[in-house]
């Protein structure tokens, strides 16, 4: 009897193939077969901030202390003020008088001014510096006269005494219209005038001083007494008692 076709033992080896000639053979790749995962991309290290940072924390540092010492000193002046109640001085016109004063054909004239000066503080003591007298009518200036500065202790007061010219300079100064009505009022054996003082004060008080200000008196209504029309000296009218004036700072 024969045997059965196909069989196969297991310890044989399989029947011989020969391979399709029409069949390529399989092609090796020449990369490798595992793949690591991509890298991710490099960056380089973030830039460092540290001088930026450190200049804006100097400005704000800055800042601040600039604003502590503005109101610590705020804080010293105001005590110190509140202790020692800065007031301010008193001006007055003492005396005022004219002599060979003339409105045609020219204006002339020596100005002849005492201006009293008073500090009614009783702990600060008073500097006076660019002292300046101005004899103005109207709005224009007819003689200007300056004078040395000064110190003015404290409850105390002093006598300023000051002379001005009037001439063709100052003429030029004023206008033609305020000149024909000084003409006008002359003719009338009176002049009414103002005087405008200005300096420049500080007070003091051992190491605590004021801050220097500009301060301005204007005196108001001054009125100027001619015998007559003729007359070339003119002299203060006013009721044998000095003549307060307005201060301005």
């Amino acid at each position: 009897m024969d045997p059965p076709q196909n069989t196969t033992y297991p310890n044989h080896p399989p029947p011989m193939y020969y391979p399709n000639p029409n069949v390529p053979y399989p092609q090796y790749q020449n990369t490798y077969p595992y793949h690591y995962p991509q890298t991710a991309p490099y960056y380089g290290p973030p830039p460092t901030y540290q001088n930026s940072g450190f200049g804006a924390r100097f400005v704000r540092s800055f800042i601040v202390c600039f604003i502590m010492i503005l109101t610590f000193f705020f804080l010293i002046s105001l005590i110190v003020s509140l202790v020692l109640r800065p007031e301010l001085p008193v001006y007055k016109v003492a005396s005022l008088s004219v002599t060979n004063f003339t409105t045609t054909p020219t204006l002339t004239g020596q100005w002849d001014i005492k201006i009293t000066v008073e500090n009614p503080n009783e702990k600060l003591v008073g500097y006076f510096s660019d002292f300046r007298v101005d004899v103005m009518f109207k709005d224009g200036i007819m003689a200007i006269s300056h004078a040395s500065g000064f110190v003015l202790g404290t409850k105390n007061h002093s006598d300023v005494h000051v002379e001005g010219f009037s001439n063709q300079a100052i003429v030029t100064m004023m206008e033609k219209a305020t000149m024909d009505d000084l003409v006008k009022e002359r003719g009338t054996n009176s002049v009414t005038v103002t005087l405008r003082v200005s300096s420049v004060n500080m007070f003091k008080a051992g190491t605590f001083s004021t801050r220097r200000a500009a301060m301005v008196a204007l005196c108001n209504g001054l009125t100027l007494v001619f015998q007559n029309t003729n007359a070339t000296t003119g002299a203060l009218d006013n009721k044998g008692g000095p003549v307060q004036c307005q201060l301005y700072i």
